[in-house]
């Protein structure tokens, strides 16, 4: 329950932040948001997870690959019988690390995709898009049909 409400949460602060409208109507409309375009926000949540993963991954074997080559090498430097229990040591730290730093890639993408969805839910309304975003509006908004749904409109 509390991953649910901190993603909720979380998406209404995106919303917040995109409409400048309250709390309460800016959870909801994430929430119909969310619900009307699933399929997207699934999609873009599991891409987003195994992009974290993967960069999660390849920053704590990149670094733990670099100390231990550090350690064995310079061996004169440091007194150590086992290069094993830092080099374990330094990819937890720097796996947590860059987990934090990653953090800010989901929040982004999330801000991205329900920017991207609002805008397409008011079908591309408004002409403050820069000139080469034109055409890309024109295009969106003709494959488009009927008038906007959505709630929060």
């Amino acid at each position: 329950m509390e991953k649910c409400v901190k993603y909720m949460t979380k998406n209404a602060y995106i919303q917040i932040a995109l409409t400048n409208e309250g709390f309460c109507k800016s959870a909801w409309n994430a929430f119909t948001l969310m619900l009307k375009h699933a399929h997207r926000f699934g999609a873009g949540n599991s891409v987003g997870f195994i992009y974290n993963f993967f960069g999660v991954t390849c920053i704590a074997a990149g670094t733990s690959g670099c100390g231990y080559l550090f350690m064995t090498n310079y061996n004169h430097l440091l007194d150590l019988s086992d290069p094993i229990p830092p080099t374990v040591a330094l990819a937890l730290v720097s796996g947590l690390i860059g987990a934090l730093f990653l953090s800010i890639f989901s929040y982004s993408s999330d801000a991205i995709l329900q920017s991207f969805l609002l805008d397409e839910e008011l079908r591309f309304l408004g002409g403050d898009r820069p000139e080469y975003m034109q055409e890309f509006a024109a295009t969106m908004k003709n494959r488009g049909k009927g008038k906007c749904e959505m709630t929060c409109c």
